[in-house]
């Protein structure tokens, strides 16, 4: 039995205890042979007919993980900022990105790098399942590639380093900073195994899924090659990536003008969602100071209610952006709850980077009718192809459109832009830098950066 299945099992049989002795003094605490009828061992996922509730909780695990990181990342970035009393937010909010001990950036990396270790565990055991003969429903094995292809690129769109690997007892060393670039491709090895077993049972949901990621995977990949290892502004910030054009097009022909596809916290499966914990009951963060109007007689912990809460305003009207105010209400207020999604990839984030190949092409006629289709599935008036030039164009579609999906911190490193709270000498304002491995890793693998609390010398 591994050391997380002892660590289960006493508190089940903790808890059978607690219920006795609160009945009658019946066992004793210190009773370690308490049957728990709800336990189940590892060997019971050897059998396929756990399939399907191993592709569940994948999927339930990795937006528990979303949920952890995305809100370092989009406080890190101008989309969220501190107004509470956590002064670690505040950090993040002020561009110290790099810090491994950070605690909101120590918490999530436990999360990131389960889910990591358990999308392989999941695909490994699907996959012997699948080669038995023994799989009931062989798109399980579909979704799951899906889930395994977001975690590895989430991992390298967020991290600087990372360790990857496959013993849950014996340390592993980091993949190192110039390695980080080859999870993309196994994000984009997955996709691609998602896609094939998709077509071949005939199942668009998962085809469009995966088109549409590895389109998203292509594209960042590219972008992580024209920040690292300079980590500056690139001269050329504009991303042209034939494949990921490739796979956008395709994706688009089977998407919705308004297709995402989201991964949602639920009570049932991961119950809520962390930065929105944060954000709408905590009230530590909240939308950034230039997408919203705070409201004063709420000590400006939350937007104003309605329209009068929208402060960024669409180029072309001048009026408060509709497509912010639609994400501000689903996301950034209290009524938005805790389980608030994220949306992975969606038919406007296809169009926009076909938008940015033929802008980086100096195609110019498709970039605006690439930028206008976006703005058809919102029911905004055509932009003229002129006001405001179509490279401001594009960074505020992108602003916009992708609001909360981690892209926004990249676009503000390689367009050369500051994030509003940023501190002139924090990390973030002078070099592109993101999450190092945590100090909670480095603590109990001496295979890690040491010592614990020291940055990477490349983010100093």
């Amino acid at each position: 039995m591994t050391r997380m299945h002892i660590r289960l099992a006493k508190v089940a049989r903790a808890g059978v205890c607690l219920t006795v002795i609160l009945g009658g003094a019946a066992c004793s605490v210190f009773d370690t042979e308490i049957k728990n009828p709800n336990a189940v061992e590892e060997g019971a996922l050897g059998d396929a007919a756990a399939a399907s509730i191993l592709a569940n909780g994948l999927n339930s695990s990795v937006a528990r993980a979303f949920s952890s990181v995305y809100g370092p990342y989009s406080v890190t970035s101008d989309e969220l900022t501190w107004v509470g009393s956590r002064e670690n937010w505040g950090l993040l909010d002020a561009g110290e990105v790099s810090d491994p001990v950070n605690e909101y950036t120590d918490a999530a990396y436990p999360f990131m790098s389960e889910v990591r270790w358990l999308s392989g565990y999941t695909v490994g055991k699907l996959e012997s399942f699948d080669k038995a003969g023994t799989l009931r429903n062989r798109i399980d094995m579909g979704r799951t590639y899906v889930m395994a292809g977001i975690v590895f690129m989430t991992i390298a769109d967020m991290y600087d380093d990372f360790i990857i690997g496959s013993d849950r007892t014996n340390p592993a060393a980091p993949v190192g900073e110039a390695n980080m670039v080859s999870l993309y491709d196994s994000a984009a090895a997955y996709f691609g195994k998602a896609l094939a077993l998709a077509q071949s049972l005939g199942n668009n949901e998962v085809r469009t899924q995966a088109l549409g990621l590895r389109a998203r995977v292509r594209f960042s990949k590219a972008l992580w090659r024209s920040l690292k290892p300079a980590r500056a502004t690139p001269a050329n910030p504009l991303i042209n990536d034939a494949d990921a054009s490739a796979d956008a097009t395709a994706a688009l022909a089977l998407m919705a003008a308004t297709y995402r596809f989201r991964l949602t916290p639920t009570n049932a499966n991961t119950g809520t969602n962390n930065f929105a914990s944060e954000m709408n009951s905590r009230q530590e963060i909240r939308a950034g100071g230039e997408y919203v109007n705070p409201d004063p007689s709420r000590n400006n912990l939350t937007p104003l209610a309605g329209i009068a809460g929208i402060k960024l305003r669409d180029p072309v009207t001048n009026q408060p952006d509709p497509v912010l105010a639609k994400a501000i209400d689903e996301c950034c207020r209290v009524a938005s709850g805790l389980q608030v999604g994220v949306t992975v990839t969606s038919a406007k984030e296809m169009q926009l980077i076909l938008a940015e190949a033929a802008l980086a092409a100096n195609n110019l006629t498709e970039m605006q009718t690439r930028i206008n289709a976006a703005r058809a599935a919102e029911g905004l008036p055509a932009w003229d192809g002129a006001s405001p030039p179509p490279r401001d164009m594009l960074i505020h579609s992108r602003r916009v459109n992708l609001f909360l999906q981690g892209r926004r911190l990249h676009d503000l490193y390689r367009f050369g832009l500051k994030a509003d709270r940023w501190l002139p000498t924090s990390i973030a304002a002078r070099k592109a830098c993101f999450f190092p491995i945590a100090f909670i890793e480095r603590q109990s693998n001496t295979l890690a950066p040491q010592p614990p609390i020291e940055k990477a010398a490349y983010c100093t």
